[in-house]
């Protein structure tokens, strides 16, 4: 019996050292195998945003582009409008559309200040919430004078 028992102990310890290597293959195969899954997935996140990046490069091009005619339309816009508001163009099309038109009479011609009067400027006062003081009714009075 002694000799039987010791085989099956040799054959059992043999037999667990045979497991434990697959065991322990097949964990670090485990680990490779996700690290090389996870450096596939960081390379293609990194190969997606490269291209969006790109992607968006284009655009903002595209748009500086747009705006840089815009701005050259513009430009021209105003030119052409300068030059047919100036006094050269529309004497031509009086001229052209022989309209009549002829200086103004002395007494039709009107001068409009947009500057305040002198003495406004030094009378003001804010107005309080009670009510306006007398002065201030007659500073507004003379406006219309």
């Amino acid at each position: 019996m002694n000799t039987y028992t010791r085989s099956m102990a040799q054959e059992s310890a043999e037999r667990n050292n045979s497991t434990e290597g697959k065991v322990k293959f097949a964990g670090f195969a485990a680990r490779i195998s996700l690290l090389i899954l996870l450096i596939f997935f960081a390379i293609s996140a990194q190969m997606h945003l490269r291209v969006e990046i790109e992607r968006l490069n284009k655009q903002a091009t595209k748009i500086r582009m747009e705006i840089s005619e815009l701005n050259v339309k513009c430009t021209n816009l105003r030119n052409r409008k300068e030059r047919l508001t100036g006094w050269e163009n529309i004497h031509a099309r009086i001229q052209k559309y022989r309209l009549g038109l002829r200086d103004a009479d002395h007494l039709q011609i009107s001068y409009i200040s947009l500057s305040a009067p002198l003495g406004v400027s030094r009378t003001l006062r804010p107005v309080k919430a009670a009510g306006k003081t007398e002065k201030s009714k007659a500073v507004y009075a003379s406006y219309g004078r």
